[in-house]
């Protein structure tokens, strides 16, 4: 069996989120547009190896981002155009861990929280669950979830190892 310790390790940093694949138990693929983040989200996962994260993702779609937002003055931008944003947006913050019985640094299960900030008041206090698999000597990850009406989504992430990638 493989230390939790061990696993923290290979996952802690950032991780650029690529895409997700979702699909019905039968393998037919489902092609859902989320309706906050719309189908092509962008969004960072970053790990800290003392056992706190934070998720961010929004939209990528123009109209859901208006573009003289700046929060260099506190009168710019409508109370709607704010709205928009938060609607288009996914944060949150906690702690995080992984299970005791992974037997394998590339595969597992890792939890996210109970959260101690998001987005909308009722994802405070959440936990999130989802199985990862680590691809390419951990430069790729997969979580894999299903959600309340059995939908499975693959969602894939890439390691970002400086400030310089993009």
């Amino acid at each position: 069996m493989v230390k939790p310790e061990d696993v923290i390790k290979a996952i802690s940093g950032t991780w650029l989120y690529l895409n997700v694949t979702s699909y019905f138990d039968n393998g037919t693929i489902s092609h859902p547009e989320d309706a906050g983040l719309g189908k092509f989200p962008v969004g960072i996962l970053t790990y800290n190896p003392n056992g706190w994260m934070s998720a961010n993702f929004m939209s990528s779609r123009p109209e859901d981002r208006p573009p003289n937002i700046d929060t260099a003055t506190q009168d710019v931008g409508t109370d709607a155009e704010w709205a928009l944003i938060g609607k288009h947006t996914l944060a949150y913050a906690g702690p995080w861990y992984v299970s005791e019985t992974t037997k394998e640094v590339e595969v597992g299960q890792i939890t996210h929280g109970p959260t101690k900030v998001a987005w909308v008041p009722t994802w405070v206090g959440i936990q999130l669950q989802k199985n990862y698999t680590l691809y390419d000597d951990a430069k790729i990850m997969r979580f894999r979830s299903k959600n309340k009406v059995g939908i499975t989504g693959d969602m894939f992430f890439r390691r970002l190892d400086t400030g310089k990638d993009d």
